[in-house]
């Protein structure tokens, strides 16, 4: 009975030095294991609307801008007449009050867009058909990361066009058949705040 019992110690002697270093091997596994998943869990990627525009557009997602005529930059009241050579309009006669930076669902008049061209604005125009939830959700965040006092993005619906999406600044313009917000993002590094009548911000 006496050697049972001393046999029956040992054992448990063995079993409790080997279960301390396996719960610490468990416990360092599981340690790692959480501290994996904080470091996958960080802070969220910044979106392509909220980066910071470089000094120049990719030059290679810029390939299809054209250049219109210019066509003046005369003021007039807007009860005057006006017809626009290149449409939509990249510069000529244009209103007193620019159209504000912002998303809207309504377009206002060439007149008022074209002077948000001429101080440093760009217009982008939509086919509101095209427009998807996503689509809507980029312009407008891409409106709120450059909103200045005198200059910024505004995008106005128009399904009148050959494109359901064309990007204008003064003088320039490029018309995409889809939507892309990287093509966007560079078109705005090289032409926003780049009118006659552009400011420093």
């Amino acid at each position: 009975m006496a050697k049972f019992s001393l046999h029956k110690e040992a054992i448990l002697k063995r079993t409790c030095r080997m279960t301390v270093p396996a719960v610490l091997f468990m416990f360092l596994i599981l340690a790692g294991v959480s501290l994996s998943c904080q470091n996958t869990t960080s802070a969220p990627q910044t979106s392509v609307e909220d980066l910071p525009l470089p000094a120049h557009g990719d030059t290679n997602l810029l390939i299809g801008v054209k250049t219109p005529p210019d066509e003046g930059r005369d003021h007039i009241w807007p009860d005057h007449p006006v017809e626009y050579k290149t449409m939509p309009p990249t510069s000529g006669p244009h209103f007193p009050d620019p159209t504000a930076p912002g998303f809207y669902t309504t377009r206002p008049a060439f007149g008022y867009l074209v002077h948000a061209l001429e101080h440093g604005s760009v217009v982008i125009y939509y086919d509101p058909s095209k427009l998807t939830k996503e689509v809507e959700q980029s312009l407008k965040a891409f409106v709120k990361a450059n909103d200045h006092q005198e200059f910024g993005v505004v995008a106005v619906p128009d399904p009148d066009f050959k494109y359901p999406f064309i990007l204008t600044a003064w003088d320039k313009m490029l018309e995409l058949q889809r939507y892309d917000a990287k093509v966007v993002r560079a078109f705005l590094a090289e032409y926003l705040n780049h009118g006659p009548e552009s400011v420093t911000p």
